[in-house]
């Protein structure tokens, strides 16, 4: 993009010089050259634009893909169920800095292990030590992914928080949890 901007730049400048030759000493010439700086300001200034906002970052998936790998710690974990036709609320808050083994402390180490594809291991907090519990390996589509049988989407994804729905097809329970990287 910059080679655009400095080829047609010299086609101003020849058009500039081309002129010059053709009227000199006529005042002609100050009112074309003030035109064609003109022109040439504003040509200028719409490739500028282009070049600016071509380069902006459209790979939303590499980010995706970057901050969605590491280490995630369960931090907060709220929603719904139905039971007997009421929703019966429920929430969840372990500290994941000090996990013992009365909440629900658990942690996921994600890792990516192909194109969209990444690998969930599982992890909860008993006897002092982390104890492995599961892996699956889900797919990403967009925002959605399908973990432990369950659709899930992503609300918020950033370098050290991760939000995720699971909202169930026909009604039953609707499930919020938030992990942090530490």
């Amino acid at each position: 993009m910059q080679l655009l901007v400095v080829f047609l730049m010299l086609i101003l400048n020849l058009f500039i010089n081309a002129i010059y030759w053709e009227h000199r000493g006529t005042n002609k010439l100050r009112l074309k050259m003030k035109t064609f700086r003109l022109i040439g300001m504003a040509l200028l200034a719409v490739v500028m634009c282009v070049n600016f906002t071509s380069c902006s970052s459209d790979d939303d998936e590499e980010e995706i893909s970057a901050s969605l790998e590491g280490t995630w710690y369960y931090d907060y974990g709220e929603g719904w169920e139905l039971y007997n036709g009421n929703k019966e609320p429920w929430s969840t808050d372990p500290d994941p800095y000090n996990p013992n083994d009365r909440d629900a402390s658990t942690k996921m180490e994600i890792k990516k292990v192909g194109e969209n594809q990444y690998s969930i291991s599982t992890y909860y907090y008993d006897n002092g030590a982390w104890q492995y519990s599961e892996s699956e390996t889900i797919t990403l589509n967009g925002k959605s992914f399908k973990y432990d049988g369950e659709n899930c989407t992503i609300l918020t994804l950033t370098s050290k928080t991760l939000i995720y729905e699971v909202v169930e097809p026909n009604g039953k329970y609707y499930d919020k949890y938030t992990y942090i990287k530490m």
